[in-house]
């Protein structure tokens, strides 16, 4: 049985969810409905035949929940372009594993997306999804003349976030693209770019010593850890 029909043949009606007729022959009145997977009207999610044809594997996305109280500056905001479209407001988030982008916006622009199975976790909270993404799109994404193709975005809902895109780690973390902040200003570049090619690079690793505060019992080869409690003791 699918979903646009019953055992007995009858069609179902996007309208009123019933069978034996369809949406423009039905009495009800009319309701504007908007599947958020096909990115099209006249059907809602449940009913959408696009979302079983599309599947994506489990990978686990954390972000840094963006609202109006928020507190993000203003110095990471900029101006970016989605396949060379009107400017878009973007915030810049080292934190965010993942591109988001308001659905409003995927729709003016007019770009079609998939089904996302992914689940989005906030920053601190790994058991609990913050939110599940409406769809996902790929697309090239241009900050301050500095450009990448074919990036995931994650489409979400125009409450999830005051801001209308968020470039994330798979954009800022591309081989050609360096970033820097300098004083309150965020600098984007190409990596071969003079500002970040003589840039100094302290490749040192500072060896950090943890102490204990109580005996604890650790998986065998889980860390390595310098008892310097005893050392301590037998100086004094």
């Amino acid at each position: 049985m699918s979903i646009e029909n019953n055992e007995r043949g009858e069609p179902k009606c996007f309208n009123c969810s019933n069978f034996g007729h369809i949406a423009r022959n039905c009495s009800l009145p009319k309701s504007v409905l908007i599947c958020r997977v096909g990115n099209e009207t006249g059907h809602k999610i449940i009913n959408c035949v696009a979302k079983e044809k599309n599947h994506s594997s489990e990978e686990r996305l954390s972000v840094r929940l963006v609202g109006e109280n928020s507190g993000e500056s203003n110095s990471f905001l900029k101006k970016a372009k989605i396949y060379n479209c009107d400017n878009v407001q973007a915030l810049i988030d080292t934190g965010s594993s993942c591109c988001l982008l308001k659905i409003s916006v995927a729709q003016k622009l007019k770009l079609k997306f998939e089904r996302a199975a992914n689940k989005i976790y906030g920053f601190g909270n790994q058991k609990m999804p913050a939110l599940t993404p409406i769809g996902r799109i790929k697309a090239d994404i241009e900050v301050d003349n500095v450009k990448a193709e074919n990036i995931s975005i994650y489409v979400v809902p125009d409450d999830a976030q005051s801001v209308n895109l968020i470039i994330g780690r798979t954009w800022l973390d591309l081989p050609h693209i360096s970033y820097t902040k300098i004083g309150k200003r965020i600098h984007i570049g190409y990596s071969e770019d003079e500002l970040f090619r003589n840039f100094p690079i302290d490749e040192k690793v500072n060896p950090v010593c943890l102490k204990r505060l109580e005996t604890a019992q650790l998986e065998s080869e889980s860390l390595q850890i310098k008892d310097t409690s005893q050392q301590k003791m037998m100086g004094n």
